[in-house]
């Protein structure tokens, strides 16, 4: 095995390993937590995990701007002086965040759950984005080991104290609230010291520090603007949710969304180790990558949905006070086969091709899309069944537009594998909603195994070109 690639396969096992340990304790906590949890209760503890997904915005680009601009480096290549004043300005920032938080909860929200969730967001900002720089520095100068230790850290502390916290009688979510923040608190000293030849180290003058900080939020604005874009996508309609029904509406919409996309904490594992490795890649050679790594994505997603069935009647059995939520499966479940092409492939290609301002006007295009079809379906019509399946759509949506700019931007004949994903998705609603129960899954079954059988010479000279760079 040629030296570089036994090196790409040791950091993506130790990628694989973090996310396969926190995709392991999303299922026990996403199973054991409804269950314990009341749906009011549930539902909060979701609203909590939807607003602290937002917080990345208050870094304003400084932690992707450095994700940027030294992707491709190596560890001992960076500036420690300055990556230290970098880290210290932002914490500073944060702090001052959180405070102006905190007093917009304390004074202008009514409701005390939700007073006490934005405190905890706030708090949260301070917990989470110094610490992003850091984790980008170790990701993007391949230092995968020392990121993946500290995940696994933060996880499995975190699952252990929700679990101690339910078992010993605090079934309510501002306990997890606490083990979340508890758990981010270690990670961050964890992390810290990881990288205390930044975060301990002497820094650059003051003036130097601001000045690279523009910098660096001047490149990262767009990256993050478009990221928070992406998000909104799927955002605005849940926010509606939560809005126009209630926080146990919004909890059992939750519920399904995090299901649905469990598989997503182990493909961002593998989205972490190819980002330096597109960097540093030949141009010529970037198409190929594409088309290679998307067609048999869209092979592994496909036979994944099968999954769909058993896992259904599974939780039917052991959350059937989730009954609605689990109706929904069927037509949320293939957002995961969406939701692994943008994090794997497309976004970690627009990123590595320096394409923020394209990335940001494509997840504009889908967030303006949102808000009109949000307005629709839960504001006029008020139908949430047409609501979640609203979702899916925009999710195709955002895979599709960005997959026909990418292409084209490379000077590739269009491969069509996303019209691919959005026919197998159409078929397994169409098999699971409409026909549904075992028949309706053995259709599913048999139609994909015809579709494989069709495709498997396709797929065989992708697997071969696979082991051809491996091996």
């Amino acid at each position: 095995m040629k030296a570089s690639a036994k090196g790409v396969l040791q950091k993506m096992l130790y990628s694989v390993t973090a996310n396969l340990t926190s995709l392991a304790i999303s299922i026990i906590l996403s199973l054991i937590v409804p269950k314990l949890l009341g749906i009011e209760q549930y539902g909060y503890w979701q609203l909590y995990t939807f607003y602290v997904s937002y917080v990345g915005f208050f870094h304003f680009g400084w932690a992707d701007g450095l994700y940027l601009r030294y992707g491709g480096k190596y560890y001992d290549e960076l500036d420690k002086a300055l990556m230290h004043s970098q880290y210290w300005l932002l914490t500073f920032l944060e702090i001052f965040i959180c405070i102006g938080i905190a007093l917009i909860a304390f004074f202008f929200i009514r409701n005390s759950n939700k007073t006490i969730i934005l405190i905890a967001t706030g708090i949260n900002c301070i917990l989470i984005l110094p610490r992003t720089i850091l984790q980008f520095l170790l990701q993007t100068t391949g230092k995968v080991k020392e990121y993946a230790r500290n995940s696994i850290i933060e996880r499995l502390l975190y699952a252990s104290l929700v679990l101690v916290f339910l078992f010993i009688g605090h079934q309510n979510y501002e306990f997890m609230l606490l083990a979340d923040i508890i758990a981010k608190t270690v990670a961050m000293i964890g992390i810290a010291w990881s990288c205390r030849d930044i975060v301990f180290t002497k820094g650059v003058k003051l003036s130097l520090s601001i000045g690279e900080g523009w910098r660096n939020i001047s490149v990262g604005i767009q990256l993050l603007i478009a990221n928070i874009a992406g998000m909104l996508i799927i955002g605005i309609v849940r926010f509606s949710i939560e809005q126009v029904w209630d926080v146990s509406t919004f909890g059992k919409v939750s519920f399904s969304l995090t299901i649905s996309n469990l598989v997503l904490t182990f493909i961002s594992a593998v989205s972490i180790v190819i980002f330096p490795i597109i960097k540093r890649s030949d141009q010529s050679r970037l198409p190929v990558i594409y088309e290679t790594v998307g067609t048999l994505l869209s092979g592994v997603m496909v036979i994944f949905l099968v999954l769909y069935y058993p896992i259904k009647v599974f939780l039917t059995l052991w959350l059937p006070q989730y009954i609605d939520a689990i109706s929904y499966f069927s037509i949320l479940f293939p957002l995961s086969l969406f939701e692994a092409r943008s994090s794997l492939l497309i976004n970690t290609y627009l990123k590595a091709l320096r394409k923020e301002r394209a990335m940001l006007w494509l997840n504009g295009f889908s967030v303006g899309l949102s808000l009109v079809v949000t307005g629709i379906t839960v504001f006029w019509l008020k139908n949430l069944t047409l609501a979640i399946i609203s979702i899916i759509f925009l999710q195709a949506v955002r895979c599709f537009v960005p997959d026909l700019f990418l292409q084209k931007e490379m000077g590739m004949k269009y491969s069509y594998e996303v019209l691919w994903d959005i026919l197998v998705t159409i078929v397994f609603i169409a098999c699971n909603w409409f026909v549904g129960g075992l028949q309706g899954w053995i259709i599913y079954i048999v139609i994909i195994g015809c579709v494989g059988f069709i495709r498997r010479m396709e797929f065989i000279n992708y697997l071969n070109i696979v082991k051809g760079v491996v091996m």
